[in-house]
Formats: C-alpha cells, sequence, structure tokens
C-alpha cells in the first residue's frame, strides 16, 4: 500500500520481519564488507585488507560474478571494484535491517518503505533470491522448473519455498513502486 508521500507499507506477519531480517543479516555475513571509514584514505586501507571472498562458494560467485572471461581482466576488475560493490550490498541490506527493526516483536507488524530506500529494497531482495537459487542449485530455466516440483519431503524444500517467498515480496514491491 502507497502512503501519501510514495512511501509504502507493509502489512506482515511476525514471522516475515523475522525470515526477512534473518535473512538480510545472513547477506551482510555473506558479502562480508571492508571496514568504513569517513576518512577515504582509511577506506582504502580497508578495502585492500579485507579478506578475499571464497570465490568457490556458488552464492558468491552468483553476487559477484567475473567481469570478463579473460582471468586477468576479471582479476583486475574484484581488484578495483569488489571491495565497493560488497560494501554497497551490505549498506543496502542494512537499510533493510533498519526498517524492519521496529517491526519486531510485534503482533501486527508494519514496516515503511520511503521512496529513497526502496531501489535498495529491491537490490537486496534480489540479492537473496541469486543467494538462494545458487543454494539450490538453478543455473538456467529447467532448474528453476525442477525446483518449482521439488516433493514435500525433499530436503530442499523450505529453502525452495523461501526463494519463492522472496520471489513474491518482489514482485509486490516492484507493482507498489510502479503502481
Amino acid at each position: 500500500m502507497r502512503d501519501g508521500d510514495g512511501s509504502i507499507v507493509w502489512y506482515c506477519l511476525p514471522f516475515e520481519v523475522g525470515l526477512l531480517e534473518s535473512m538480510a543479516s545472513q547477506l551482510v555475513e555473506l558479502v562480508d564488507p571492508p571496514a568504513w571509514s569517513e576518512d577515504p584514505l582509511e577506506r582504502w586501507a580497508n578495502e585492500r585488507e579485507a579478506a578475499p571472498l571464497d570465490r568457490e562458494d556458488p552464492a558468491v560467485s552468483r553476487l559477484f560474478p567475473d567481469a570478463s572471461s579473460n582471468p586477468d581482466e576479471a582479476s583486475d576488475f574484484r581488484r578495483l571494484m569488489e571491495a565497493e560493490l560488497r560494501s554497497q550490498k551490505a549498506a543496502d541490506a542494512t537499510v533493510v535491517l533498519e526498517a524492519l527493526d521496529p517491526a519486531q516483536g510485534k503482533a501486527e507488524p508494519t514496516v515503511t518503505i520511503p521512496v529513497s530506500e526502496q531501489q535498495a529494497w529491491l537490490r537486496t531482495l534480489n540479492a537473496m533470491r541469486l543467494v538462494l537459487g545458487a543454494r539450490l542449485g538453478i543455473e538456467d530455466e529447467r532448474d528453476a522448473e525442477l525446483v518449482d516440483t521439488l516433493e514435500p519431503e525433499d530436503e530442499r524444500t523450505p529453502v525452495a519455498d523461501v526463494y519463492h517467498w522472496i520471489g513474491y515480496l518482489q514482485s509486490l514491491l516492484l507493482d507498489a513502486i510502479t503502481g
């Protein structure tokens, strides 16, 4: 639902707030952003000292794909841009976490998403879907269709349920923004 100032008000359930909070927190942990500093030189040093991401993790590879098929060019791009991209993904997820915080523990929670934060929400929901898709082994349309037909007893079913739910939230948010 849109508010008078263009904000989106989401009337949700307590478990939805908790699940989204957990997912956003895990995303921040996964991208492991370098320590922030207002001092550009200190920030640059923090970026250079940041631990490299585990490129063997399919979720990391999905969030931070190689920018080039040329290994040297891909390495150069990572060296120049990856810290900034990690920080941006963490900052977007933090926007979501901060919006969810006032709704924590309420019986009938509402979450307000101001216009200025809506793109961060979309990017965070997209990143969550990418991570879940990687965890589910979704590489193409055929894989996505197989995930849609998992049996209830399949151990991937709960992850697939969250994957679909995040996609549903993403769709609702897009509809609210464009509607």
